[in-house]
């Protein structure tokens, strides 16, 4: 963990983001790599953190999203007349609100009350860190995804697919093989002008902040021997895009996300891949990914 007065600076996914606080802030070991040493010239996301929940979320609310399953609340979204208000729930407990936050209506202003402990406030805990990012990847051209991605130098490939279709087996493959693994589980991808990068977030551990071209992705699953199949138009999109982290309950981003999609499905090969776990794998990819 690491302690900082008042302002903080960051860069993910070459995105600038900067929290100011009158106390302490303390960022979770994952973050400390993506700090910035200086001020950046333009910031693209602001977040001023307040010590202590407020009483009640601004009035005329309407609850618009529940991210919860049979054990554990995540996190509950209201649209209001302040903006979008996130309420995210304590991952220890089950109904009790760790943090408030509100989000104006450019997606830009972020006001973040946290519980503070010896004038210490941690205004990225989980869930927000992640909610922040992906609303982030909303203001401009990009998606956040569950996914791996291996860099060989030259190309970059990303692996996505359901919870155990192997996208940390795959990472493992690649690494051994002597590629760079961007990330195992959660990527940013970015349009910068007519192409697609690919970037790794701050995660539990630390990782420096890394990059690469998006070339092809594999879209994976666990098979007796490897086949290979590419996949176009909508078909590609509706599959790639099952795995992009979202809350699909605003028509206008819904739109915006399949317009995305479909570019990067134009540009970026798409291929269905069943795969033996083991590095032959690698070579199969590389000769038939053509």
């Amino acid at each position: 963990m690491e302690k900082s007065h008042t302002t903080v600076h960051l860069s993910i996914a070459e995105f600038s983001i900067s929290l100011f606080s009158d106390s302490e802030i303390e960022l979770e070991e994952g973050y400390l790599p993506f700090l910035l040493k200086e001020k950046p010239l333009n910031t693209d996301i602001t977040i001023h953190c307040f010590a202590g929940l407020p009483n009640r979320i601004p009035s005329k609310s309407e609850l618009v999203f529940d991210a919860e399953n049979e054990d554990q609340k995540f996190y509950s979204i209201y649209r209001t007349n302040e903006g979008l208000v996130f309420l995210m729930y304590n991952q220890q407990t089950k109904d009790e609100i760790q943090q408030i936050a509100v989000l104006d209506e450019t997606y830009s202003h972020w006001k973040v009350y946290s519980e503070i402990s010896n004038n210490t406030i941690s205004p990225l805990k989980y869930p927000f860190g992640p909610i922040m990012m992906h609303y982030m990847t909303l203001k401009f051209d990009a998606v956040m995804m569950h996914a791996s991605c291996a860099f060989d130098g030259k190309k970059g490939r990303m692996f996505s697919g359901f919870s155990g279709a192997g996208k940390s087996t795959m990472s493992k493959l690649w690494a051994d093989a002597g590629n760079r693994i961007i990330n195992d589980d959660r990527l940013i991808i970015r349009k910068i002008g007519n192409e697609y990068f690919v970037y790794n977030t701050p995660m539990y551990y630390q990782d420096i902040p890394k990059k690469s071209p998006l070339n092809s992705v594999f879209l994976i699953s666990h098979s007796p021997v490897n086949k290979i199949n590419r996949i176009y138009g909508a078909l590609a999109i509706s599959k790639v895009i099952a795995f992009s982290i979202q809350n699909n309950f605003e028509k206008e981003t819904i739109q915006n996300r399949l317009a995305f999609f479909a570019d990067l499905c134009s540009k970026v090969q798409v291929f269905e891949l069943g795969f033996v776990p083991d590095i032959n794998v690698v070579d199969f990819i590389v000769a038939n990914e053509n």
